[in-house]
């Protein structure tokens, strides 16, 4: 009877751990391959450092520099139960030229998948260690310090207070509770037959500040939340009461453009 209970213990820790399998189901020495490219849109229209723009409470604006980091980048295949997770997935994108606004994925299996994963913002594990190298590297200024980690997102310019008026716009949000995943599962992504595939994803960078076109709406039915830049309290800061609002927001500014296979 005790070697009946071992053996049903070690086969339900089998099919415990077997669920949700990772990389180690996976021929790592796959072909195929996946450019993903940003497209920043602000009003729909490609974004402009210096461009006055107004948000959803008829604040007006100019940005002069925005960067984020991307994450933790994965994928699930068909079956809905196997992932495929990029190790070291740690990207900073910035709006300088095409390549800082795209990233190649190599060495995936040839296999078909239903979603596409990535985190806006370091992880744990990662976000308090600020001794590292590549995008991660504190030179690139998107650290604060060891023992608070990165800034996740950075937006900065100026609000038009008034027609000869400004002030400074700084956003600075980090720190694990802003921490968001985004999923797309609406298109499969074959590299069985086309090895090599091309995404676009729209950014939507106006949706950080709330979506305009929810203006109206009662609040319960908005994906993203209003934010008054007269409110400067939350400027430079992870623990400002309106930061996860932020973080809901840029949580909701991606979009699915189109998939190519090349």
């Amino acid at each position: 009877m005790k070697k009946l209970l071992t053996l049903l213990f070690t086969i339900s820790l089998i099919s415990l751990f077997s669920c949700d399998s990772y990389k180690e189901n996976f021929d790592v020495d796959g072909t195929g391959s996946i450019t993903i490219k940003f497209n920043f849109l602000h009003d729909r229209a490609p974004l402009e450092y210096n461009r006055q723009y107004i948000n959803a409470l008829g604040q007006s604006y100019t940005l002069s520099d925005f960067r984020m980091y991307l994450s933790n980048i994965t994928l699930r295949d068909t079956s809905g139960t196997n992932f495929y997770k990029v190790e070291d997935s740690y990207h900073l994108l910035e709006i300088i030229n095409e390549s800082d606004t795209s990233i190649v994925i190599t060495g995936l299996p040839n296999k078909a998948f239903s979603e596409l994963q990535f985190s806006v913002g370091v992880d744990n594990a990662a976000n308090y260690n600020t001794d590292q190298v590549g995008d991660l590297d504190p030179a690139n200024g998107m650290a604060w310090n060891w023992d608070t980690g990165y800034k996740f997102m950075l937006v900065e310019g100026l609000q038009l207070v008034d027609s000869i008026s400004t002030r400074g716009l700084v956003y600075h949000i980090g720190g694990d509770a802003n921490y968001r995943v985004v999923k797309f599962s609406e298109q499969e992504i074959n590299l069985v037959n086309t090895p090599t595939m091309y995404i676009e994803l729209d950014v939507n960078v106006d949706y950080i500040f709330g979506d305009k076109s929810e203006f109206g709406l009662p609040e319960e039915q908005r994906k993203t939340n209003f934010i008054d830049l007269n409110d400067n309290t939350d400027q430079d800061t992870m623990f400002g009461p309106n930061t996860q609002k932020i973080a809901d927001n840029y949580a909701q500014m991606f979009a699915w453009k189109d998939i190519i296979g090349q």
